[in-house]
């Protein structure tokens, strides 16, 4: 498979998983289309064409022109220069490794991420926090990190993949999507009797046993075992990072009683206790490893020829249905 078309395919997987009607995400790509269309001269050569079919400002190819084979990958959860010094390494060592594929943004994809961070409000409205509301907190949250990333040094991996020639592409809020709607599905629509069978059920997914057995298992950071479960949800999984601790007030407002989460801030977590709202800390990495995997469970039925090399916190899990 061509780098373009995987990725191309990768985008589409996302908006197949997003919490938003595939109707809104093709209205704001119009938007985007409409805007292109009115750039006077000097504006064009800073605007982001890739915006205007492209709805995950944090999912990008860094580095490659598109028509590079991109079948057999390095694949982990935070790439950076010194696993692409790895690949490097494993090339001359003789391993087949086409390129990288990653998922914590990096290049233009971290130096965008707040922009994709108002999915946060429309994932709110499906478990009734009013998008009024949602929006008002989540704007002084992406210009914070707006401001904290803008001073970061963004580009070194980038630059890294095109000293050693690595392709190299980001997918982030796209797997996060789908581990979103995975638990959503298999976690979330069930029936619990105390948080202690949340705990027990998550932990029997492949990719948080592994964990667990390494140390790292699902935990209670709000509640306790026995604690009785309430509205349970699912909205800590995508939108880019962290959304503000108002959104803990809000959520409670809107009858939630249990939040399943990739990390907890320790503000967050005040939130949380302030507002009575049970949270379980699933763990990031296997979260992440969780996305990753049901993408290329998709993107194998398309190129049955795909190999991986697990690395960077990636553990490779196959399903053929979830």
């Amino acid at each position: 498979m061509k780098l373009q078309k995987f990725f191309e395919a990768a985008v589409d997987l996302g908006i197949q998983y997003d919490p938003r009607e595939k109707k809104q995400i093709e209205k704001m790509l119009k938007k985007f289309q409409e805007k292109e269309k009115k750039l006077s001269e000097k504006e064009k050569p800073y605007f982001d064409a890739e915006r205007t079919w492209n709805p995950y400002s944090d999912c990008r190819i860094i580095n490659g022109d598109g028509s590079e084979e991109f079948t057999h990958l390095f694949v982990g959860v935070d790439i950076e220069t010194p696993e692409m010094l790895l690949i490097d390494r494993l090339r001359e060592k003789g391993q087949k490794i086409d390129g990288a594929l990653i998922h914590h943004p990096e290049g233009r994809a971290l130096a965008d991420l707040e922009k994709v961070m108002p999915l946060q409000i429309d994932l709110l409205a499906t478990v009734g926090v009013p998008v009024n509301q949602s929006e008002a907190v989540l704007r002084p949250r992406m210009d914070k990190i707006w401001r904290a990333i803008h001073a970061d040094n963004l580009f070194r991996v980038e630059r890294a993949a095109e000293l050693l020639d690595i392709p190299a592409v980001c997918c982030h809020t796209i797997t996060d999507n789908m581990v979103w709607s995975f638990m959503e599905k298999h976690i979330c629509k069930k029936e619990y009797e105390d948080m202690g069978e949340i705990l027990d059920a998550i932990r029997e997914i492949p990719e948080y046993t592994m964990y667990a057995q390494k140390g790292n298992p699902p935990i209670i950071v709000n509640g306790s075992r026995g604690s009785r479960v309430g509205k349970l949800v699912a909205t800590e999984f995508t939108g880019g990072t962290n959304g503000p601790e108002e959104f803990f007030e809000a959520k409670a407002r809107a009858g939630v009683g249990t939040v399943l989460s990739m990390h907890v801030t320790e503000k967050s977590l005040e939130e949380a206790k302030k507002h009575h709202i049970n949270i379980i800390q699933c763990s990031h990495m296997a979260s992440d490893a969780l996305g990753i995997n049901l993408m290329l469970d998709e993107m194998q039925k398309k190129d049955p020829k795909m190999t991986f090399i697990e690395a960077s916190g990636f553990i490779r899990v196959k399903r053929k249905t979830w």
